[in-house]
């Protein structure tokens, strides 16, 4: 039987550590949409991740679709479609940056930043209230509080 990892990329357990650049490009790219707070430029005040605002962008589409889009909805819609689109490609070129730094890097070595990277992003993200909304159930809460 072939084997699809070598013995050095290898942990004790049989898990591989090696990390394509594309997968923590990938992997960071998700995870900072996901987490990251960015402001809600308008009328709102508001923190939240990219993720989110793609979220309220879909919402607000499929009720101008359904209802119509007069009155407000449309500028509703451009505010959020707009955010999401631009902050998912900042947040694109940022993940790109950091994949093309740690490329220099074994990919053993890389694999363990990124994931150390996501851990981090994901805890803080949990643990602390880093986001505001004016959509939510709370007015300031943590990431499950957020998607809930």
């Amino acid at each position: 039987m072939e084997k699809r990892f070598s013995e050095a990329s290898l942990r004790k357990d049989g898990v591989p550590l090696n990390m394509k650049v594309t997968t923590a490009r990938w992997l960071l790219f998700v995870i900072i949409a996901l987490t990251l707070p960015l402001p809600l430029l308008g009328p709102l005040h508001a923190f939240a991740p990219a993720a989110r605002y793609l979220v309220l962008a879909s919402v607000t589409a499929s009720v101008a679709l359904v209802e119509g889009a007069s009155g407000p909805v449309p500028l509703i819609l451009l505010l959020f479609a707009v955010h999401a689109l631009g902050y998912l490609a900042l947040e694109w070129i940022l993940a790109w940056a950091l994949a093309r730094g740690l490329a220099h890097f074994s990919p053993s070595l890389r694999g363990r930043l990124v994931i150390l990277a996501c851990g981090t992003l994901v805890f803080f993200s949990i643990a602390f209230d880093l986001y505001q909304t004016p959509f939510g159930t709370l007015p300031r809460s943590n990431l499950l509080g957020l998607l809930s």
